[in-house]
């Protein structure tokens, strides 16, 4: 990656995701097709959006080149030219407007050409590039980046202005001051870009001159590409133990002045990148620098919750109108998330519905799913469930809830936040009577009584003049043909362009009522007429295409249920409601958020999260919690303001041990040590004066730097000797000087929360923040 993919790779700086947002989220929500891309890599009904990055180091394109390092570069260079200061630019694939200038490698090329097939009416190009930084740094091992979505796509090129390796340090730092990042930022940035890829001769040959490096190609570090690329601290270890072979560090680029990775790191006298050479730090600075990247966007965009996967997820739901009109087919599948409860401990998978008035009207009012197939996304399973039923037309359907009988006997109820999972009937997709014969699509709509009339409204992939096709919609009137039962049955047709056969998604409209996100490339070549007894096949709602088909229904129509109860005293164990770690008190369930987090001190996830490993990780601070299955947090003190939150929000199985809870999307398993806290230690010859701000460029003391891998207030004290004011910061950074150079505030004492690198029951301080020790008079 060139510097350019420095700086889109500079975005790989953004927060911590393991799997922030709403507690659970409610279905049908306008992420559900970019939930599908993100969550379905491998196995049925999979999106495969992941497979041109796996393995990390893999490029369909030969040597020299890494795609999940292009990803990465694309989403930079795109977000790269935003002003956060004006509220323009930013991440809005406006980028597809820009290739050649900023951005002259074909890298960008071939990574939009990848994204194409992905690119919806509900997943925006700039969605889309957002994801692939998500996965791209996924698929090589790096941390989980939150992806919110809701951007909407530029209509032309953006400004210039994407960093370029000989541009002054001046230059950096107005250019992301601009993007929204401080030097401090800026450094974490750079790092975490540069942990994958490297520079290639054509696009900088003054860096790495032509033939001086296998495939015209110079790496960042030992661990960027091919066999060994993954996503780790070795640019930054490399760089402060004097080993670096990044050629924007070493090499031609000194004479050239164009080692800007040089420029950058050591801007702040290297303190941010030799506490990024920690592996733990690196991930969750990188993490955190990664979310805000992508976050940049112009202010006219509101941006949702990050995606979260559902727990229970409908999947194709379709009802079909069978012939006579007396009777509907229901079917499609329940995608059920198995990553800490597996398949083989469910027994059955049913849905229990409710009649299109909401009533009981229905018999039994249950229907039984069968396992269709399994799929895997970077950190969780899943498996489907098959079901199709006829149900009589009067009586229909309105909405549902899934219900879950364990192995063991116990069962699980899913209402979808109480909602139920709601389906609508007014106006219905007739899939057996729909078709596309050479460019010609048919589609042919059930329309209930007392309506008539409907729209086909098509989602059209257009082709222009850039990479990148545009989104077009294009309405057709229905006409009637025919009536059966309480329905009209209506036709539309439209002449397709052959690159839009199987690419085009289209919805069925009828006054409040649509059956959306429907694709050509499901329909077969022959439409059935309705008398001839064709309803909608079992097979007909397996297409991977796009999974997140669903009937929409504007009802109040609500299910009156308890989510996820157990009805029997022999299932499995169930979640601890009473946590229990040795040393620590549980605190009970409290709320958190992904933009202001409760604990900063530390962070870590991990696939095999339990209480001991969290509380080991935490090990010196006074609170850690456990959040969304996989996280954990640690901090002196509450950063931010939290609240109780009801026990029932934090029931999220840990990924390591089902039998405890931890937390829920943006709820935290809150723990508080029973032992001593870490204090402001005291010092032979100097008195703690407090906790006073700092800033990377304006350093409060300026007379000595010592970076300390082992740092503890004497060591500090030490190697401040004969200077009158020493202090500590970032746990493992110590200040010397005869009094404050710059500007600074005395603020809260939880301000200073890290713990000290060679001693954890000591303070040092915290990202710009100064534990200050004054010299004794």
């Amino acid at each position: 990656m060139a510097f350019k993919s420095l700086v889109l790779v500079l975005s790989y700086t953004l927060s911590i995701c393991s799997r922030l947002g709403a507690a659970a989220p409610t279905w049908p929500s306008s992420m559900d097709e970019l939930e599908d891309i993100m969550m379905l890599n491998t196995g049925y009904r999979a999106r495969a959006f992941a497979a041109p990055v796996t393995p990390c180091g893999f490029s369909a394109f030969g040597p020299g080149r890494i795609a999940a390092a292009e990803w990465v570069r694309t989403a930079f260079h795109d977000m790269a030219t935003g002003n956060v200061y004006l509220g323009n630019g930013g991440l809005d694939a406006s980028i597809v407007f820009e290739l050649g200038g900023d951005n002259p490698s074909p890298d960008f090329d071939t990574t939009l050409t990848t994204f194409v097939p992905f690119l919806s009416s509900r997943s925006s190009m700039s969605d889309i590039i957002a994801m692939g930084m998500y996965t791209a740094v996924r698929s090589c091992g790096g941390p989980i980046i939150p992806v919110k979505t809701g951007r909407i796509d530029a209509t032309e090129a953006g400004p210039p202005g994407v960093p370029q390796p000989q541009n002054s340090l001046v230059t950096f730092q107005n250019q992301f001051s601009r993007m929204g990042f401080d030097t401090t930022q800026m450094i974490a940035v750079v790092a975490c870009g540069h942990t994958l890829g490297g520079v290639k001769s054509k696009n900088f040959p003054q860096v790495v001159p032509a033939g001086s490096a296998p495939n015209d190609f110079k790496e960042f570090d030992s661990t960027a590409i091919d066999s060994t690329a993954k996503f780790d601290e070795k640019i930054a270890s490399d760089y402060v133990a004097e080993t670096s072979t990044d050629p924007l560090v070493v090499g031609p680029a000194k004479a050239a002045g164009r080692d800007s990775d040089f420029r950058v790191f050591n801007s702040d006298g290297n303190a941010t990148i030799s506490s990024m050479a920690d592996p733990a730090t690196f991930q969750s600075t990188c993490q955190a620098m990664l979310q805000k990247m992508i976050e940049v966007v112009p202010a006219t965009v509101t941006l949702t919750d990050p995606i979260v996967p559902y727990d229970v997820k409908p999947v194709a739901l379709q009802l079909t109108l069978e012939a006579g009109g007396s009777e509907i087919q229901f079917a499609g599948e329940i995608r059920v998330r198995t990553t800490s409860r597996p398949a083989s401990q469910i027994s059955s998978v049913q849905l229990v519905y409710k009649d299109r008035t909401g009533g009981s009207d229905c018999g039994t009012c249950k229907i039984t799913a069968t396992s269709k197939g399994t799929a895997a996304g970077f950190d969780d399973s899943f498996t489907f469930y098959a079901f199709s039923s006829r149900i009589p037309s009067q009586s229909s359907v309105s909405a549902f809830n899934v219900l879950i009988t364990l192995a063991s006997g116990g069962t699980e109820l899913y209402d979808n936040n109480g909602q139920g999972y709601p389906i609508q009937d007014n106006v219905m997709l007739q899939v057996p009577q729909s078709c596309v014969v050479g460019n010609t699509l048919t589609v042919t709509a059930a329309v209930r009584s007392p309506a008539s009339s409907a729209n086909l409204v098509l989602s059209l992939k257009v082709a222009r003049t850039v990479i990148t096709p545009e989104l077009q919609s294009q309405t057709v009137a229905m006409t009637q043909q025919s009536t059966a039962g309480p329905y009209s049955i209506l036709t539309g047709t439209y002449t397709l362009d052959s690159s839009q056969v199987k690419t085009t998604k289209f919805d069925l409209v009828s006054g409040q009522d649509a059956d959306s996100f429907k694709s050509t490339g499901d329909l077969g070549a022959t439409c059935q007429p309705l008398g001839s007894g064709g309803s909608i096949s079992s097979t007909s709602s397996t297409s991977s295409s796009s999974s997140s088909s669903s009937i929409i229904v504007p009802r109040s129509t609500t299910l009156q249920t308890t989510t996820r109860t157990s009805s029997s005293s022999t299932s499995t164990t169930p979640p601890s409601s009473t946590p229990s770690v040795s040393g620590y008190a549980h605190q009970g369930c409290y709320t958190d958020s992904v933009s202001a987090r409760v604990l900063t001190g530390r962070y870590t996830s991990s696939s095999t999260m339990t209480y001991k490993s969290c509380s080991t990780f935490c090990t010196g601070y006074t609170y850690w919690s456990v959040e969304y299955g996989s996280q954990c947090y640690c901090g002196q003190a509450f950063t931010n303001p939290t609240s109780p939150a009801p026990a029932s929000d934090c029931s999220m199985k840990c990924s390591g041990d089902p039998t405890q809870t931890c937390g829920a999307g943006n709820r935290m398993n809150l723990f508080k040590s029973t032992q001593q806290a870490p204090t402001n230690a005291t010092v032979s010859g100097y008195t703690y004066a407090g906790c006073y701000t700092d800033s990377t460029s304006a350093r409060v003391l300026t007379g000595k730097f010592v970076p300390d891998s082992a740092l503890t207030i004497e060591r500090c004290a030490a190697a401040c000797k004969g200077w009158s004011v020493f202090g500590a910061e970032y746990g493992s950074q110590c200040f010397c000087g005869n009094g404050f150079s710059n500007p600074t505030t005395k603020v809260g004492e939880a301000e200073c929360g890290f713990v000290c690198a060679g001693n954890g029951m000591q303070l040092c301080g915290a990202g710009n923040r100064l534990s200050v020790y004054r010299a004794n008079a």
